[in-house]
């Protein structure tokens, strides 16, 4: 009997999921909106419908949720003679609806609508509002230009249009970027970095050389050499796919709701975060001017809400890099206070080794020859990186039904008014669902 209950289980868990699956697909057209050319011109003759608070945290929820704690199931400590620890990595305990490098979770989440531009906060128990903690930093719509490079001409049709909720995650390349080089330049993995762009510069790690009696491998043939141009593409590669996956997690909750909308390029990332507030204010991040170097400005955060760890916001990198160990294994740090922890016995955490001085060290030192030699940390990515947003409308279904046969709109999306709105809508919208 059990064994009969635990089949029936698994097999509607995984029937719901492949239903959800073979029913994901990008649905541009919503309430208000106007395809104004082409074959499948058409407007609309239904007025926008802006998506509820209780829609709207269910789509945070799916993008950047707290799920409790994660297991933590690393090798925290190297075996003699090898490369397999750096559990430490670590940067929290707490679990998200999407991975994060090292749990970093440096992806955050931005969205606007008719109502204002937010910063999402935290995030957890949809269900209760409560739970969803925003700052808002505009009570306007983010007004982004319907123009390249600021919106790519394919989108300017529907994107961010009247009753659209228009998510925006960002992420702090910066942050976990520290994290990392932590790893990079321990004694276990020995990364050693030059720079390319100054004439095979050490990037201030000479004395840690093996070869003249360090822990990094200088030697080519170890092939523990990288460039600096690679390290930082490499780290940022690694940190902002989390946006795509925060994208992907919103429009799956959109197709499970009975929702609209798709993924797509923010088009110039640089000028969404405000590189240019005199033509486009986009999300107010500060940009620093580096004095030295190639002058490309640096996006560093919103002040006082959401920095990242570079000058000027912090005093040196050695202060940046020492914070963040503090984090770690100060009085209060992650590793050295009883909670959070997500195991049983209280005895795991006092064994999980710190980073060594000399990997420590050589990280202060790269970080320093960075800002030295171009003004900026880091070097040739920014501080913060914008690639991807994801939009959630109501659909004018009338519109696929005049254009494409009944299975282009899902069962949840006929059903969605009846089932999220309780009969509140628009006797217009009403007829048309």
């Amino acid at each position: 009997m059990a064994n009969t209950a635990c089949q029936v289980s698994r097999s509607t868990s995984v029937r719901m999921f492949l239903e959800l699956m073979e029913q994901r697909k990008t649905r541009r057209f919503g309430c208000g909106m106007e395809l104004p050319a082409g074959p499948l011109q058409y407007k609309s003759s239904l007025t926008p419908l802006p998506l509820t608070a209780e829609e709207e945290r269910h789509l945070i929820f799916a993008g950047v949720g707290k799920t409790g704690p994660h297991t933590a199931d690393m090798q925290f400590s190297a075996r003699p003679h090898s490369e397999d620890g750096q559990g430490m990595a670590l940067m929290s305990f707490q679990g998200r609806t999407v991975p994060s490098a090292c749990a970093a979770q440096t992806t955050r989440l931005f969205f606007t609508n008719d109502e204002g531009t937010y910063f999402v906060e935290e995030s957890a128990a949809p269900d209760d509002p409560a739970m969803t903690k925003l700052t808002k930093l505009s009570a306007e719509r983010l007004d982004i230009p319907r123009q390249l490079p600021f919106m790519l001409s394919f989108n300017q049709w529907y994107a961010n249009r009247p009753g659209t909720s228009y998510f925006m995650p960002v992420t702090n390349i910066a942050g976990v970027y520290l994290n990392l080089l932590l790893v990079l330049l321990s004694d276990e993995y020995g990364y050693f970095i030059v720079d390319t762009d100054n004439g095979n510069e050490g990037c201030g790690l000479d004395r840690f050389r093996k070869s003249r009696g360090g822990h990094l491998y200088d030697d080519p043939v170890k092939r523990r050499t990288m460039t600096l141009r690679d390290l930082d593409s490499a780290i940022s590669d690694t940190a902002v796919q989390e946006q795509g996956i925060v994208a992907e997690h919103i429009f799956l909750m959109e197709q499970a709701m009975g929702l609209g909308g798709g993924i797509h390029s923010v088009g110039s990332g640089r000028h969404l975060l405000g590189i240019e507030p005199d033509s486009f204010r986009g999300l107010g991040f500060q940009f620093h001017m580096p004095a030295t170097g190639p002058r490309r400005p640096n996006p560093i955060g919103l002040p006082g809400l959401w920095e990242a760890p570079c000058l000027p916001l912090v005093g040196s990198m050695e202060d940046a890099v020492l914070k963040l160990i503090d984090s770690k294994f100060g009085p209060f740090g992650l590793y050295t206070t009883p909670d959070p922890q997500p195991w049983r016995s209280p005895a795991i955490k006092p064994q999980i080794p710190r980073h060594s001085e000399q990997g420590i060290a050589a990280t202060i030192a790269l970080c320093e020859y960075v800002v030295q030699t171009y003004g900026r940390f880091p070097a040739h990515v920014d501080a913060f990186k914008s690639i991807v947003a994801c939009q959630a409308h109501h659909l004018d279904l009338s519109f696929y039904e005049t254009y494409y046969p009944p299975s282009a709109v899902s069962q949840s999306q006929h059903e969605h008014l009846v089932a999220w709105h309780e009969g509140e809508q628009s006797l217009d919208h009403q007829q048309r669902s």
